[in-house]
């Protein structure tokens, strides 16, 4: 259970074309809030859009968990629940010190990454849209120019 520390106001540009990005931490775990807070606890982000199916993979995947790991943060585990990023096992101190950028950081480079595969998808789709109509003109023509007089 958590508890919402700000509103969370949807960013001006939400279509998927956007860059994806966090925007503002909205809700601490309740636990935090106790006489004898843990050290760790989950905070809960705002995403600027929704997230795409390949930027989820991406987000919460193994190659994530290990550059976090790599800069330190081993114990952090980032998760996608709906509009939210959860981030596990951390602290507000821990986020404000360094792991906040280093989070948005990563997300940056997933959304740039997803952003050039789709391109590149797009482009080659494009690209055999074209030759298929260009092989269906030379049919068309080929076969228009036969005759049987």
């Amino acid at each position: 259970m958590s508890i919402n520390v700000s509103p969370h106001e949807p960013a001006a540009d939400s279509s998927p074309e956007s860059p994806l990005r966090l925007t503002s931490v909205v809700a601490v775990s309740r636990e935090r809030y106790a006489a004898d807070p843990p050290d760790r606890y989950t905070v809960s982000v705002a995403f600027s859009r929704r997230v795409l199916p390949a930027e989820a993979r991406l987000i919460q995947g193994p190659e994530t968990h290990e550059r976090l790991r790599e800069q330190g943060y081993g114990h952090v585990s980032l998760v996608i629940n709906e509009a939210r990023l959860d981030i596990v096992n951390t602290s507000l101190e821990e986020l404000k010190a360094r792991l906040a950028p280093a989070i948005g950081s990563l997300i940056r480079k997933i959304s740039d990454q997803t952003r050039r595969e789709r391109e590149l998808r797009d482009e080659a789709a494009l690209s055999k849209r074209r030759a298929d109509e260009a092989l269906r003109q030379e049919i068309e023509t080929l076969a228009h120019s036969i005759s049987f007089d």
